[in-house]
């Protein structure tokens, strides 16, 4: 291979060069074009939920929802610990408490069984993140906050689209989360929550625009919105969603093809309701490192799974988490975009092979 294989790149082959001309022609390029609402209007389609809105990004979409559940200093919010950090540096940031929970074995989402020991009085949420493209099992977790009154909030961040059951992420818990960055869907920038409490969803509206006379506001409200610029991105992007998630998934399942008998090599699979949509494709192989200093080599970009939250300085936390230390100790992220060929996947896939 010439050129360097990333990562992961955005397919921009729909409507974003029109929508972007747009916003230029009509002098729209702040939240309040039309592309903000087009996009409100689809996501709230694509997930099945009452209400949807559009937020700056994906860490503040995680911010406001705390924000709206009313959950503020010394308030516990239950949390893997494998997860970007973005989901507990949110809890941290309205002042709430992460605690930590274990994901379950060959999986990267959080054991509904370890939530359910982590319950306190003091509980007062539940992070559910879908983490690199796959779903927290929600049906197993719903059946443990939903008899307790504890709100389930969704980080649907890397896995829009994923579905448990056929019913898609971001309409299971009380509010849900997502991401437009370079993720499933390749914005650049910008988020949203999609929700189905109508008086939840006021609430985020309340804590998402400060009011133009200063004056009008219900609550301490930031500008969380999100441009039409972003959202003409966006939008081009949702329209084709499965076709750039069924890519993903060709990719996903030709390294499977190509990993499944290599004993050296172990790859984590779906559930048996479950549809991921691979935002990043991982093995999970020995002396990692040293296999991702050979695959730069090789002009292959690659990256080892999140260190665990629990082990960040802020946090400092001993305890032992078996299952999630395992999976970040021996994690890679293999290139898993939509524009890969054929050709560059069993590249990579070849390349690890004769590395191991």
């Amino acid at each position: 291979m010439d050129l360097p294989i990333p990562l992961d790149s955005p397919s921009l082959t729909g409507n974003e060069r029109e929508y972007l001309n747009r916003c230029i022609d009509t002098n729209w390029i702040s939240w309040q074009g039309e592309f903000v609402s087009s996009l409100e209007n689809q996501i709230s389609n694509y997930c099945n939920t009452k209400y949807r809105i559009t937020i700056v990004n994906g860490t503040y979409s995680l911010i406001v929802a705390l924000q709206a559940l009313g959950i503020s200093k010394d308030d516990e919010v239950i949390v893997p610990t494998l997860t970007m950090s973005a989901s507990v540096f949110a809890i941290s940031e309205v002042g709430a408490i992460p605690v930590f929970v274990d994901c379950s074995p060959n999986s990267l989402t959080l054991d509904p069984n370890e939530v359910k020991k982590k319950i306190t009085n003091k509980t007062k949420a539940v992070m559910a993140v879908h983490l690199y493209g796959y779903s927290a099992d929600m049906i197993e977790l719903l059946k443990i906050t939903n008899p307790l009154g504890i709100p389930v909030i969704e980080d649907a961040a890397e896995s829009f689209g994923s579905t448990i059951e056929n019913k898609p992420v971001g309409g299971w818990g009380t509010i849900a989360c997502h991401s437009f960055h370079n993720k499933i869907i390749g914005a650049g920038e910008g988020g949203a929550i999609t929700v189905n409490d109508e008086n939840l969803y006021q609430r985020v509206l309340d804590l998402r625009t400060p009011p133009p006379n200063n004056v009008n506001s219900k609550v301490f409200a930031l500008n969380n919105r999100m441009s039409n610029v972003a959202a003409a991105l966006a939008l081009a992007q949702l329209e084709r969603v499965n076709e750039l998630i069924q890519k993903r998934r060709d990719v996903a399942t030709l390294y499977n093809d190509l990993f499944d008998n290599n004993q050296n090599i172990i790859t984590i699979k779906e559930r048996s309701n479950e549809r991921s949509v691979y935002w990043r494709y991982q093995v999970l192989i020995d002396n990692n490192q040293k296999v991702l200093d050979k695959l730069k080599e090789k002009k292959i970009e690659a990256r080892p799974i999140f260190t665990l939250m629990s082990h960040h300085y802020l946090y400092n936390d001993s305890t032992k988490y078996i299952n999630a230390e395992y999976i970040s100790s021996k994690g890679i992220d293999l290139p898993s975009g939509p524009n890969l060929t054929v050709e560059q996947v069993k590249y990579v896939a070849n390349t690890i092979i004769e590395l191991l």
